[in-house]
């Protein structure tokens, strides 16, 4: 008797990779299937690193969830305890993406973007590296209003070395604790390590990564001493710091992040144009360009910017699948050459503001007020 052939989850629709070791990605290339930045990622939040804590003494929180958390894992090792930190240095550095978040542009321009609720965006998108964040909706209670918005929870690197071509990971958490750490894996090595403040600073090849004070500005109205994430390439020098939510009182426990990338060469000039929302905005033209801003004004407000005007193509086309994803539709890791951004293709969003003829100076800065967050 003939038995008709059932099919069960087939997809037709996929290319053929004749490579054993490649799998179709979802943009229809084929890709290593052991390649650490590309494997399939599940993003759990309460299985989060924690930023502390042990079996004995939970002091860890899960970055996702604002308040204390008694989930440990069994697998995150408690870092040892660091020396007494070094006097503050002089040096200040301010935010490109604060709070909501605010994003500033390398040429100046400012724009908003929320982002999608629990989910990873490029920031920064160049040859050899990768800069993500984590998004994720919530409520900000500020004396006068209440503020139904976004902010950056994490942020994780992929980095390619110069010399050898090992690939570095990197995730650091938001946390309101009082230390934090970064958790750094190499590529060739079975272990990963976490660095925390007071400890060497981690290098291999052009790669430079450490924690260390800074004079941090453009997250509040007074600029304040604090322990920042520096991930340095030699290219670039990205600089991440953790703080609790505006009006801590009425935020208890939540905690975010604020970044700074900064270009140690002429990025502009690069014939891999960078990438990312941030990224991107080194397009060789030293014009600021303008997207859409939220407006604040009110006792309850619904941020929905999405950086309309400021950023090419549309706000789901940096959607990543994971936190080291280093493909998206305007991705430059894997570059060998890619163009700057059309400028004159970007549509200015209602609400926002035409694009400024004046010259500004490649530079990231902000300047947020903590009640306006």
């Amino acid at each position: 008797m003939k038995r008709d052939v059932k099919w069960s989850d087939v997809t037709f629709d996929l290319p053929y990779c004749a490579n054993g070791q490649e799998e179709a990605a979802y943009d229809g290339t084929c890709i290593n299937v052991n390649a650490p930045f590309e494997q399939p990622i599940v993003y759990i939040p309460n299985k989060g690193r924690l930023t502390l804590g042990a079996a004995h003494n939970p002091k860890g929180r899960n970055f996702l969830i604002g308040s204390a958390s008694s989930l440990v894992s069994i697998l995150t090792p408690e870092p040892p305890p660091p020396p007494p930190p070094p006097p503050p240095p002089t040096t200040t550095t301010s935010c490109t993406a604060c709070l909501d978040p605010h994003l500033t542009f390398a040429h100046g321009g400012r724009a908003d973007f929320k982002g999608k609720d629990k989910m990873w965006y490029p920031m920064l998108s160049a040859r050899n590296t990768t800069m993500n964040t984590y998004f994720a909706h919530d409520d900000f209670k500020n004396p006068n209003r209440v503020v139904h918005g976004s902010a950056m929870k994490a942020a994780a690197w992929v980095l390619r070395t110069n010399n050898t071509g090992k690939i570095v990971t990197v995730e650091y958490n938001a946390s309101a604790a009082a230390r934090t750490s970064a958790y750094i894996k190499v590529s060739d090595s079975p272990m990963g390590l976490w660095l925390t403040h007071g400890q060497k600073p981690f290098q291999i090849e052009n790669v430079r990564i450490e924690m260390r004070e800074r004079k941090l500005a453009g997250a509040t109205k007074k600029a304040y001493h604090g322990v920042a994430l520096v991930v340095n390439t030699g290219l670039w020098q990205m600089t991440v710091w953790s703080k609790p939510y505006p009006n801590a009182a009425s935020n208890p426990g939540k905690a975010l992040l604020n970044i700074h990338v900064e270009s140690l060469y002429d990025a502009d000039a690069d014939p891999v144009a960078p990438h990312g929302l941030i990224g991107q905005s080194y397009d060789g033209d030293t014009l600021p360009v303008d997207g859409a801003l939220d407006d604040y004004k009110g006792n309850e407000v619904t941020t929905k910017a999405m950086a309309e005007g400021a950023i090419e193509g549309d706000a789901v086309d940096y959607e990543l699948r994971h936190r080291f994803a280093t493909r998206f539709k305007f991705s430059r890791f894997d570059s060998t050459a890619a163009y700057h951004r059309d400028v004159s293709k970007l549509g200015v969003a209602k609400g926002g503001k035409e694009r400024s003829k004046e010259t500004f100076a490649a530079s990231a800065s902000a300047d947020v007020e903590e009640e306006s967050a």
